[in-house]
């Protein structure tokens, strides 16, 4: 109730903004407002992720997976901001490196909250070929419902590195609970404005 209740008034609060970032999305570079990529949610069932597109058309995504499975290994140093973040800055559009910077390109999972995809707090919904490099325990995060923010983005965010944010992710699960999701929630949009997503 809580997820309904709030996402819809984020959307309606948010309508402005929705338009103007689409608008700017579109007018920068080819390609829809959306991007949309396969998710894991609760209990593992696949659904498909909402954000607003950073990239260019046509960017590969397997040097991601390469970079997943070396941060897994401990074989990644963190970047010159001092951040565990895969490198790409020709596949993101100028606009789309503030939006991710501010992570309003995060915006559009309302509409996952809305559909029962997603909660409004959990671990983050990570892709298919993520699993590959989970241990046992990792599988925790799947019982609940994943999110548009949780533990790891309010604590370390681009600081930690993929392991470290899965481990935060069972660490939240483990503490599940209502006052547990009402912080994150109040320390969240503080985050947002100190623009510490990625760079």
């Amino acid at each position: 109730m809580l997820d309904v209740v709030l996402a819809s008034a984020a959307l309606v609060l948010a309508s402005p903004l929705f338009l103007t970032i689409a608008w700017k999305v579109k007018r920068e570079s080819p390609g829809p407002v959306f991007f949309r990529q396969q998710r894991l949610g609760m209990h593992m069932r696949e659904f498909t992720i909402l954000k607003f597109r950073t990239m260019y058309v046509g960017t590969a995504e397997s040097p991601h997976h390469d970079y997943i499975r070396q941060t897994m290994n401990g074989d990644v140093p963190r970047n010159a901001h001092g951040l565990y973040k895969l490198e790409r800055e020709d596949s993101v559009t100028p606009f789309g490196r503030w939006l991710r910077r501010t992570s309003l390109d995060e915006l559009p999972q309302l509409f996952n909250v809305l559909r029962g995809e997603m909660s409004l707090v959990g671990p983050r919904p990570c892709i298919p070929y993520e699993v590959e490099y989970f241990e046992l325990h990792h599988m925790e995060r799947f019982l609940v419902p994943a999110g548009m923010t949780g533990l790891w983005q309010v604590t370390e965010r681009g600081r930690a590195s993929f392991r470290e944010a899965v481990e935060l992710d069972v660490l939240y699960v483990r503490r599940f609970s209502l006052m547990q999701d009402l912080r994150i929630l109040a320390v969240t949009p503080r985050q947002v404005l100190r623009l510490n997503g990625t760079v």
